[in-house]
């Protein structure tokens, strides 16, 4: 398995008033499945992702990365984890709107401690693989949401991760574009051996990858 994560509880705010969001959720993902959770607004979606990518600690739970316990590492052992195994996609993009399409794509490879040369080749190969070559050297906030999407996707994959974790990847599209990202990441996991799993309301979207589950109550059920 490429993740692993069993009894995950998740909650906010103080011991006397506290909100539990995710009440023992489990998951496991295959190395190149792609995986849908779905669930209403509020049920826990984004809140497992950031549990399962090591950015938000769960009050309970163990989450494996290709079998190693990420919340049982050191924080500097757990970053290093993060950065090897897993990418992220995020609903909003969260590229830096300060640099280029490719130097956003580049940013992982060049925080690792890659040349310039190395981050370039490889963000002009992910670039030219996800279609948006051409506008490599536009701003963010000059080319289209699918555009910006995709390069969101690259940047996720640069680094070439066992996992990525994609928050809504779709949720801002058109149907046509959400259509055509639907079909990259597919691609993209199917290239790679690569797995996704993806938190979205889209019905298209879920019915387009290798499994579902539901996150409901707080706890995930198979469909």
């Amino acid at each position: 398995m490429v993740l692993s994560a069993n009894d995950i509880h998740c909650s906010y705010g103080s011991s006397d008033a506290s909100i539990k969001v995710l009440k023992g959720a489990s998951i496991s993902i295959k190395t190149g499945e792609v995986v849908a959770v779905m669930g209403p607004s509020g049920s826990g979606k984004s809140t497992l992702l950031h549990a399962l990518g090591l950015l938000e600690r769960p009050c309970k739970g163990k989450v494996l990365i290709c079998g190693e316990d990420g919340w049982g590492l050191s924080s500097r052992r757990r970053a290093e984890l993060r950065n090897r195994k897993i990418g992220f996609v995020f609903q909003f993009h969260h590229l830096l709107e300060e640099f280029t399409l490719k130097e956003n794509v580049m940013m992982p490879c060049l925080i690792a401690g890659e040349t310039s040369e190395e981050a370039t080749q490889k963000a002009e190969s992910l670039l030219e693989r996800v279609g948006i070559i051409h506008r490599s050297s536009h701003f963010p906030s000059t080319v289209s949401g699918g555009e910006r999407q995709r390069a969101a996707i690259a940047r996720a994959i640069i680094m070439k991760p066992e996992i990525v974790l994609a928050d809504e990847p779709t949720g801002n599209l058109d149907s046509k574009t959400s259509l055509e990202v639907e079909k990259l990441i597919m691609e993209l996991a199917e290239e790679g051996n690569r797995s996704f799993l993806l938190a979205t309301h889209s019905h298209d979207l879920a019915g387009a990858v290798h499994r579902k589950v539901f996150l409901n109550s707080g706890i995930i059920k198979k469909s």
